[in-house]
């Protein structure tokens, strides 16, 4: 209420100013009407004209994907409202002279004069609506940039957490240091593995998103390392169609799933477990799946979240990169498991969509 009364006080004084500079011009030229006529003629601008503007203008934005569409609409509305501007005006100008000034000739006169500066008056306040609005989204989106990168480098301090934490270190090396005489071989790749994770992790830092691929090639050295610690009870079954490896994903967003799935499946069951990792493309959309054969949920998401699964950072950072255009389900499966699915905007990375172009370039003119 309070911000409705400002906005409303300040279109009063805007209306009181600007048909009071107008009136004494009038006067100061010997052409002054009454004051009701700029009194009303400034309420159809403010009032009228100004929102109306506002309004389309944010329902028929005009860029380089909508003009064709917008344009017309806007000439069309400009017209109009132009057409009721100067007739208001022309009617309310005529009625204290409408004894010696034939109705027909105050109109004429109006639209003969005042139309081009109702269009113009029009177009200019478009013009500064967009110029506001493409302002207001660049500081929009300088602010969504920082929360990003800020949630980014916490998404990163948190899967680097969880890689070395003392616990996993030292169940790590400590599986190495066992199997080197041994399995040789089976402690080289847990160390290369591991040393992987952390050079991949290092070269994502700056980075918002990734291809799926350097993803999938992050998780497959995570999920080595585990497949040593838990052995043949432990699965994982990875299943990317071919159209999904350069898709754009956030940086690090899997692997606190696989660990979640790991820790309350494997970890607190017995049984042996499978873990399947799936991605696929649907009408122009990436659909992830992860899924595992021995975890069970206890409760809504909303609950889950509470309990602190790993799972708020992962959809703040889906809400902030995607809006709208994600979505995030954790459900269980039957008889027993859990399925995690991830719906994002199908799309490359700026730097893959130029190299793809090129290299199709290059193929069409072989």
């Amino acid at each position: 209420m309070g911000k409705r009364a400002l906005i409303t006080s300040g279109l009063v004084l805007a209306v009181l100013i600007a048909a009071s500079q107008w009136y004494l011009y009038d006067t100061v030229h010997r052409q002054a009407e009454r004051f009701t006529y700029y009194l009303v003629t400034c309420t159809y601008i403010c009032g009228v004209l100004a929102p109306a503007v506002i309004w389309l203008s944010r329902r028929r934005h005009i860029d380089s994907r909508t003009w064709k569409r917008s344009l017309p609409i806007h000439v069309a509305a400009s017209v109009l409202l132009t057409g009721l501007g100067v007739f208001t005006e022309a009617s309310i100008g005529w009625l204290p002279h409408a004894g010696q000034w034939p109705y027909s000739a105050a109109l004429r006169h109006y639209f003969t004069q005042h139309t081009q500066i109702s269009i113009v008056a029009y177009w200019v306040l478009l013009a500064g609506f967009h110029v506001y609005r493409m302002y207001d989204q660049a500081r929009r989106g300088e602010v969504r940039t920082a929360q990003l990168q800020a949630q980014l480098r916490e998404a990163q301090l948190t899967a680097l957490r969880s890689q070395l934490q003392p616990h996993f270190l030292f169940n790590t090396l400590q599986a190495a240091t066992t199997s080197i005489y041994d399995d040789p071989q089976g402690a080289e790749e847990i160390l290369l593995s591991l040393s992987e994770l952390l050079r991949i992790s290092l070269q994502v830092f700056e980075r918002q998103e990734i291809p799926l691929c350097d993803e999938i090639d992050f998780l497959k050295h995570y999920a080595a390392i585990q497949k040593r610690r838990f052995g043949d009870r432990l699965g994982f079954d990875f299943q990317i169609e071919d159209q999904c490896w350069l898709c754009a994903v956030p940086a690090l967003l899997l692997q606190p799933l696989i660990e979640n799935a790991i820790r309350y499946g494997i970890g607190v069951w017995k049984e042996p477990d499978l873990l399947t990792v799936r991605a696929f493309v649907n009408q122009d959309r990436l659909q992830v799946e992860i899924t595992n054969l021995t975890s069970v949920l206890d409760g809504s998401l909303d609950k889950l979240l509470l309990r602190g699964l790993g799972l708020v950072n992962t959809i703040a950072r889906l809400e902030h990169l995607y809006g709208s255009q994600q979505s995030f389900v954790i459900r269980n499966l039957l008889p027993r498991g859990v399925a995690v699915l991830l719906s994002l905007p199908a799309r490359l990375l700026p730097f893959q969509a130029m190299k793809l172009e090129a290299y199709e370039h290059s193929c069409a003119n072989r």
